[in-house]
């Protein structure tokens, strides 16, 4: 894939973030839900990032889906879709960091594969799932 491509791969996947911490953020308790608007606060600012980058690259811009396949029954639901939202992501960090050798978009990569790996810990650790932390974050277990 080219720089390009990751770049709209991750402007994609943000544009999801964004809207799924909308809708599970409401089957949250208070201090959960917390976690969750600063997690949906800061897709919004690492979208912001990567759509400024593919504007810089004249471009077009992926836009947001007018809805997701996002279904939220209650908390469990919540919370693996928090875990799921930023495993995705994970994935799409590395694969810039990996996919570049462009020094500030591999900087770029980093430090959103460590914000996604962070936060799916915490969520998992929410959820009670083990193990909380997993080894090189953003490899797929396939």
């Amino acid at each position: 894939m080219t720089e390009t491509d990751l770049l709209r791969s991750l402007a994609e996947a943000e544009h999801a973030a964004v809207y799924g911490y909308g809708v599970l953020g409401a089957r949250l308790d208070l201090a959960a839900r917390r976690n969750a608007l600063a997690a949906y606060d800061a897709h919004r600012a690492r979208r912001d990032l990567v759509v400024a980058a593919l504007q810089a690259r004249q471009v077009p811009v992926p836009v947001p889906l007018p809805a997701y396949d996002v279904t939220v029954a209650g908390r469990p639901d919540a919370l693996a879709l928090a875990v799921r939202l930023e495993e995705g992501l994970s994935q799409r960090w590395r694969d810039l960091v990996g996919g570049t050798d462009n020094r500030a978009l591999r900087q770029l990569g980093v430090a959103g594969l460590q914000e996604t790996a962070v936060r799916a810990a915490q969520w998992r650790r929410l959820a009670g799932s083990q193990p909380v932390t997993v080894p090189l974050p953003g490899i797929c277990p396939c």
